[in-house]
């Protein structure tokens, strides 16, 4: 079993209601590239969450992920944790 660290980014768009849409996550060579990334997607589209996690990719299997950074409106979000901005639709 080949686990290696796998770091990524998933980005979220405020549609024209306002609410916030998942989009699929994308994977990155670095936890540098990854939190970058994210900064890039919360500036552009709105908001993103970085993360990293272990993953056997031969094997098929992947860890539970760990947040390394929440930006723009996810970081928003999370200050307000009142606010159900954050769903996926």
């Amino acid at each position: 079993m080949a686990r290696v660290a796998e770091f990524g980014v998933i980005p979220v768009f405020r549609d024209r209601d306002g609410h916030l849409a998942v989009q699929p996550q994308m994977i990155f060579p670095s936890e540098a590239d990854a939190q970058r990334a994210a900064q890039i997607f919360a500036e552009v589209l709105g908001g993103a969450v970085a993360f990293s996690r272990m993953a056997d990719r031969e094997a098929g299997v992947t860890e539970k992920g760990r947040i390394i950074g929440k930006y723009g409106a996810m970081a928003k979000a999370v200050a307000n944790p009142s606010s159900n901005a954050a769903r996926a639709h």
